[in-house]
């Protein structure tokens, strides 16, 4: 980043630095192309006219033809107007004035000697003119010839400012074009290197990734193991107890088919993690008989917190996830919803599914408090809970959601009620439903039965 900017500033201060030149360099050449030309111009052809007036004139006293005269004083004039037009400086203009002074005293001068030249004194006009009209002529045509060199060295100073400034902006184009690409090696180079590094802690991060997940496979099923162990024990208790004590069926019925959700829950659980942390491909589950499990388990789970679990009839739809993932993600969600109602007056848990567009919706809401706005953002991460809220846990249920719905291509979410409570929700993705195309193959089975027997 350094480099970058580097060459950045390097790349501005060159064009700062061309601007400024081009701009010294314009103010020269407007100098010499509007000013100092056009003054040389125009005061080369004054000086050469005034000669001719001073010829002219001259000519007059023999020919007694003013008109070559007067030509000649009028070209005078526009040349002098011509000059005084043009950009001049102090200098310049006092020039100008001594030229303009020098050209009356001429005028006035070379008057006399033509009255005298028509008064038939020729002598006498002559020396008027050569003693008198001339000298103030050659002084005008000096003061011309100073105006011609003064804007001779102007034209001479700016064509040199030009020619050092040009110089100065190449040789320091040159040296910032050369710093600019030294920084561009240094960058690629540190870029090169970031590259590198970037790609030896990502095969480390992979390493670890890898290690990890060994050692979360090791450890499912450690933990699996460990659950399961004790639940074949009580699930032999209970099969022998059920066995011995007839009237006691019932109950005993509906522990034994918690306890087979708990293990299909397990491991469920435990092939995802053994897949790690990823879908098996192909997976699918029925919607109705998970619901239906889970209704019956948290009844008694309900009514321990006087709460009224309602829960939907769902539709036929089938879901891409394992029965032990589905058994999860709606538990942790209801179980969280009954355990958190606090001293809401209406106590009420409710369950919907609902499938759309391809995806399969699973909304669980409750009459509590809610979540508090200052954990809307986190409570999906883990070890989050709620403050003082009394209850057991570790703060890993909601995260153990995320966790399973995203990674079976579902999203989740939360948004307040509308009976003021909690809102949550998850999609993932449908599957065919068996169920739904049983009485499709059954109806299909007893059209082609009918026809053959006619």
């Amino acid at each position: 980043m350094a480099a970058f900017l580097a060459v950045v500033a390097a790349f501005t201060a060159s064009t700062v630095w061309v601007g400024r030149s081009a701009r010294s360099i314009d103010a020269d050449a407007l100098l010499i192309s509007r000013d100092a030309a056009p003054g040389i111009e125009v005061l080369s052809n004054l000086r050469a006219e005034m000669r001719t007036l001073e010829i002219e004139a001259l000519r007059e006293v023999d020919s007694q033809d003013p008109v070559q005269v007067a030509n000649s004083r009028a070209r005078i004039d526009a040349l002098i107007a011509r000059a005084l037009a043009l950009p001049n400086d102090a200098f310049e203009a006092g020039l100008l004035g001594r030229l303009q002074a020098d050209l009356r005293a001429f005028d006035e001068a070379a008057e006399r000697g033509m009255a005298e030249a028509r008064a038939g004194q020729r002598t006498a006009a002559r020396r008027t003119l050569g003693e008198e009209a001339r000298p103030r002529g050659d002084a005008a045509a000096d003061i011309a010839r100073q105006l011609v060199d003064y804007n001779a060295g102007v034209t001479r100073q700016a064509a040199e400012r030009i020619e050092i400034e040009r110089g100065r902006a190449n040789r320091l184009a040159i040296e910032l074009d050369a710093v600019s690409a030294l920084l561009a090696v240094i960058a690629a180079f540190l870029s090169l290197r970031i590259i590198r590094h970037a790609q030896r802690a990502e095969r480390e991060r992979q390493a670890l990734v890898e290690r990890k997940a060994e050692e979360l496979e090791q450890f499912a099923g450690r933990v699996a193991h460990d659950i399961l162990s004790p639940l074949s024990a009580v699930g032999l208790a209970i099969a022998l107890a059920e066995h011995n004590a007839p009237t006691a069926k019932e109950v005993l019925s509906r522990g034994n088919a918690s306890l087979l959700r708990v293990r299909g829950i397990v491991d469920g659980l435990l092939e995802f993690a053994r897949a790690g942390a990823r879908a098996e491909p192909g997976v699918r589950t029925e919607v109705q008989p998970v619901v239906a499990g889970l209704q019956e388990e948290l009844a008694p789970f309900a009514a321990e917190r006087s709460a009224v679990l309602k829960i939907d009839p769902p539709p036929l739809c089938a879901v891409a996830c394992s029965s032990g993932v589905l058994l999860s993600l709606l538990g942790n969600l209801l179980r969280n919803a009954l355990k958190y109602l606090g001293d809401s007056n209406t106590r009420e848990v409710a369950l919907r599914v609902r499938p759309r567009r391809g995806r399969v919706l699973f909304e669980v809401e409750d009459t509590g408090p809610g979540i508090p706005p200052s954990l809307a953002a986190r409570v999906f991460e883990p070890y989050v809970r709620g403050p003082n809220n009394g209850m057991p846990g570790i703060g890993l249920g909601l995260a153990t959601v995320k966790r399973l719905v995203e990674s079976h291509g579902g999203t989740v979410g939360l948004r307040s009620g509308s009976r003021g409570g909690a809102l949550f929700w998850f999609e993932l993705p449908e599957t065919p439903s068996e169920q739904a195309s049983a009485p499709a193959r059954a109806g299909t089975d007893l059209l082609d039965h009918r026809a053959s027997s006619l």
